[in-house]
């Protein structure tokens, strides 16, 4: 098991994304008594979202951002 700090995760992402393959990677946040623990799995076994509602949510962050003409 491994445990970083967020900002150490942060700048090391790749690493710390090829380690949970092997081993637990657990991600400590300053100030709290919470952790985030990176699980690597090969497929979701529950979609988090539908089809539409992905759709619905990259809309959503696509119109936040300023007309570039």
């Amino acid at each position: 098991m491994i445990i970083v700090s967020q900002s150490e995760f942060r700048e090391n992402l790749k690493k710390y994304f090829d380690l949970s393959a092997k081993e637990r990677v657990i991600i400590t946040q300053r100030g709290t008594n919470e952790v985030i623990e990176l699980v690597r799995k090969t497929r979701v076994e529950e979609p988090y979202l539908t089809a539409d509602e992905f759709i619905k949510a990259v809309h959503t962050q696509i119109d936040r951002f300023p007309d570039k003409q």
